[in-house]
């Protein structure tokens, strides 16, 4: 049984590998928003924190493109192009702060992205 003692924080120098291990209940229960996207783009994990603090809801994210239609304030040289460059370079885990949030374009976020084990990457935000 986890107990949220046990549960990976967002300042876990492996997180991604972290949230690997754990079932998506207990993803959902981390105060940080969780999301997964694939080598496409598209969003394959959205987790519970991530839709209640992004104001999202029960909006249907899983299959979207990420940056075409979730979050477009997103698809930009500093945040996109950042994660692109290091995707390119192989070595993705990122760490950096961004204002603007998918409802709140004011609010600073810290965001960590880091490799999936089996392709794409997870996007971890914290909102301050």
């Amino acid at each position: 049984m986890i107990i949220d003692r046990d549960l990976p924080e967002f300042e876990t120098r492996h997180l991604a590998s972290a949230i690997e291990a754990l079932p998506g209940d207990i993803v959902d229960r981390l105060p940080f928003g969780v999301i997964r996207i694939g080598n496409d783009g598209r969003v394959e994990y959205y987790s519970a924190t991530e839709r209640r603090l992004s104001g999202s809801g029960d909006r249907d994210r899983v299959g979207l493109d990420f940056f075409a239609r979730i979050a477009p304030c997103m698809d930009n040289p500093e945040f996109r192009g950042r994660v692109e460059r290091a995707r390119a370079a192989g070595t993705l885990d990122l760490e950096f702060s961004h204002v603007g949030d998918f409802e709140d374009r004011d609010r600073e976020m810290s965001i960590r992205i880091q490799s999936a084990s089996s392709g794409g990457y997870w996007m971890f935000l914290r909102r301050d």
